[in-house]
């Protein structure tokens, strides 16, 4: 799909879509393609991708000649498809963690992210803790959050945990993340862990190490996300490269 940017007119229609399904304010009717066009004064193409997006994510189902229905969604499902570097950060979006903590951090006590930044033990970094809203079962996931230590003190905190990290950190320091980096592993959970969880220690979770990197390969931003096992669901949706055909 064109224009899959993060400054591509359909990507930040669907955040505003979101963010309004989020709210409630579509629970009755969501609007008309022709209405959009009109409210945003945009093209069909664009009003027709963020619609897409929102479809793809599981909050729209869209009836031929019948209109649009917004879907009944928990909000810790931990279930979602990557394609592109926009799914990562649409899912980011969605989720809408609540912040526990962000601030400067002994670099010491982080040594693997002190290595990806380039950190002398003895210098810092800036830690954003973060956890799941909570359903019936509890939260899905707990994740600590790192940056550089004058990246993370360049973020406005009032709008930390208001939108997608990384597309702060792109505004702020205009920068633009160019690539990301996802592992995941199966581990027990600590004591810390446990407590967000609201789990006994060594519950089985999911640790996801996820980390952006901007053009020059320079990292940009990590994060170490632990998730409950049982409320943990991912695709990956791979296509082929445009080769010529043999």
């Amino acid at each position: 799909m064109a224009g899959r940017g993060t400054s591509s007119v359909g990507f930040r229609l669907a955040n505003t879509l979101r963010e309004r399904v989020a709210t409630g304010k579509y629970k009755k009717r969501f609007p008309t393609e022709n209405e959009l066009i009109a409210e945003f004064e945009t093209s069909r193409y664009a009003v027709r991708s963020a619609m897409h997006r929102l479809e793809m994510d599981g909050q729209i189902h869209r009836h031929p000649g019948r209109g649009t229905e917004v879907l009944e969604r928990t909000p810790i499902q931990s279930s979602w498809v990557i394609r592109t570097v926009e799914d990562l950060i649409d899912r980011n979006l969605f989720e809408r963690p609540t912040v526990l903590s962000a601030g400067v951090v002994p670099a010491r006590d982080h040594p693997r992210s002190a290595r990806l930044f380039g950190v002398d033990p003895r210098g810092e970094l800036f830690l954003i803790e973060r956890v799941s809203r909570a359903g019936k079962q509890g939260p899905a996931f707990f994740s600590l959050n790192f940056l550089a230590a004058e990246t993370g003190r360049s973020l406005p905190r009032s709008r930390i945990g208001r939108e997608p990290l990384i597309v702060q950190i792109e505004r702020h320091r205009k920068i633009r993340a160019h690539r990301v980096r996802q592992d995941l592993s199966g581990s027990q959970a600590s004591a810390k862990v446990a407590s967000h969880l609201k789990v006994v220690p060594g519950h089985p979770v999911v640790v996801v190490h996820r980390t952006y990197f901007g053009w020059d390969g320079d990292a940009i931003a990590t994060a170490e996300l632990h998730y409950r096992l049982e409320m943990f669901e991912q695709t990956i949706d791979l296509f082929r490269g445009n080769l010529a055909e043999r």
